[in-house]
């Protein structure tokens, strides 16, 4: 066997993706992480956000107090769209109604909403290439720790920062004609042998450089061996690596042997297996289930009796069974669930689980390209997350709510709008429309909550709330700007015709004064003249 799983290291592979990947180191917790990303764009497009609906409601209330004259516009020209169009367009030049003002602010915010899409696309594809990637990690720590580490001042066998293995081949290679092995150090200063020897795979008469060759090394507490192959025998050009458990170590761990058994370790909880049991206890049971095996069967037509099996061939099984039980442990100390989601990174439904079953399916679903672990790693890998490939990954609840939170904006969007889609067409088919589209966009998010992850439809969730919230507030803010523009139109205006008045009352008052100043002749036959006046006029 070679007991190692290469499954390669994703890339981030964008810029949003890093920030969500950093956003989600920062607050410990995918949910907490996808809200201070969905804050951080709400962010970003808040003034275009701002624009686009305050232009909507401006135009929403200017339409309102048009309404009295467009309802007559169009039964005037209830039979000639072309001409209420342009009746309806000079309507608009005059009132200051601008058609285009939200359209910029949509776009872009629409753009935003595309790329985050796409990022949160790119993001669940990576954490679930990157949750194997620990798995495989974790898988290969079983055969790693079956090597005792080198900390001495020339660290033969170190491990590296991604905890592989790293040999130092060359050294180890001019070590096979010394009669004693090489020493290294542990951490607590103590040490250990390192045996190292060659055998011979294949050899190539016509060309003897390519004859193959391969190193084996074991260390005095381990229980793994590490092979080098290589060719070239007096200047080796080195070539795969393997691992397997040794024979020593297989020897020792005998229910025979009276010897401690080295697959014994605390690094890996002493190599238990699923069912708890070190290798011992669990060859005892194997060779029992098998016994019992042969023995229901025994008169069973046809029925050959199955050999019991050795150390050397169960051990094989025994730490395959380990490895797989470490990678499910470790994919759910990082899985990324979210209440009743079990992987945030996968649909909230139950036709989808939250870790794929078959490995075409996963690399199809989350576009890995490599081909190092294979159909048969893949399924080691996932070979006890039973639950996990099998349970629901949700129950479409987030697809639920999608809807109904867009369906909610719909309802607040028709009412803040009625008056366009009354009356910028003829016939109102504008107000036909909205109630189409009242219903169709909600389908619409709950398609894309279907087809995207549960972390995209709680972005979608969050961000549509958010976008009511502001919506209200920013409706209430041009509401109150519209009403004090149109009250102080309305003073000038009363203040323009009590001017009028006061100087209609001046010429009334200065007519008034002059007619006073002027002699009164009355009606003498009346005798409502001034007399003497009269009298006097005629004496002179």
């Amino acid at each position: 066997m070679s007991g190692i799983l290469n499954f390669t290291a994703p890339n981030a592979g964008s810029f949003l993706v890093e920030i969500i990947i950093w956003l989600v180191k920062i607050s410990s917790s995918i949910a907490l992480g996808i809200v201070l990303f969905t804050l951080i764009l709400k962010l970003i497009t808040l003034p275009f956000d701002f624009m686009s609906r305050a232009s909507m409601r401006k135009n929403s209330l200017k339409m309102e107090e048009m309404r009295p004259e467009l309802e007559k516009l169009q039964k005037q020209y209830a039979d000639n769209k072309d001409l209420y169009n342009q009746k309806m367009m000079a309507l608009y030049k005059k009132n200051g109604y601008s058609m285009f003002g939200a359209c910029l602010p949509t776009i872009l915010t629409l753009v935003i909403f595309i790329v985050a899409i796409n990022a949160f696309t790119d993001y669940s594809k990576y954490q679930n290439k990157m949750d194997f990637y620990y798995m495989s990690q974790s898988y290969n720590n079983v055969i790693y720790s079956g090597l005792d580490i080198d900390e001495s001042e020339n660290a033969y066998i170190i491990r590296n920062d991604k905890g592989e293995i790293v040999v130092d081949d060359d050294t180890l290679y001019n070590s096979l004609t010394a009669i004693s092995p090489l020493q290294g150090e542990k951490a607590d200063g103590t040490t250990f042998d390192i045996f190292v020897r060659s055998e011979t795979v294949t050899v190539n008469l016509e060309e003897p450089t390519k004859s193959t060759f391969k190193m084996m090394v074991e260390t005095e507490n381990g229980y793994v061996q590490y092979i080098r192959y290589y060719t070239n025998e007096t200047d080796p050009v080195w070539g795969n690596i393997e691992y397997k458990v040794s024979d020593k170590a297989v020897e020792k761990v005998s229910y025979i042997s009276a010897n401690a058994p080295l697959l014994a370790s605390k690094d890996n909880n002493y190599l238990k297996n699923n069912a708890g049991d070190t290798f011992d206890v669990a060859f005892e049971k194997e060779k029992d289930r098998i016994n019992q095996l042969n023995e229901q069967n025994k008169d069973t037509e046809g029925w050959v009796n199955k050999a019991l099996p050795t150390e050397s061939e169960f051990v094989d099984a025994f730490i395959n069974d380990i490895q797989s039980v470490k990678a499910a442990e470790r994919y759910r100390a990082e899985q990324s669930s979210f209440l009743w989601i079990k992987n945030i990174w996968v649909t909230d439904s139950p036709t989808k689980h939250a870790v794929e079953s078959s490995w075409s399916t996963f690399k199809s679903t989350h576009s890995y390209s490599g081909y190092d672990i294979g159909k048969d790693g893949y399924k080691k890998l996932i070979e006890h997350l039973d639950e996990e490939t099998t349970a629901p990954n949700g129950y479409f609840i987030l697809v639920i709510l999608t809807a109904a939170v867009s369906l909610v904006s719909q309802i607040v969007m028709g009412k803040t709008q009625k008056a366009q889609m009354e009356l910028q067409t003829v016939d109102g088919q504008g107000a036909q429309t909205q109630k189409m589209m009242k219903w169709m966009m909600p389908i619409m998010m709950a398609i894309f909550a279907f087809m995207y992850t549960s972390a995209f439809s709680i972005y979608i969730i969050l961000s549509s709330l958010l976008s009511l919230g502001t919506t209200f507030l920013i409706n209430a803010i041009v509401d109150s700007k519209f009403k004090k523009e149109k009250a102080k139109e309305n003073s000038e205006k009363i203040r323009g015709r009590v001017y009028v008045k006061k100087e209609e009352e001046k010429v009334e008052k200065k007519a008034d004064k002059k007619k006073k100043d002027q002699p009164e002749t009355g009606d003498f036959l009346s005798g409502t003249a001034d007399q003497k006046k009269h009298i006097r006029g005629r004496i002179k």
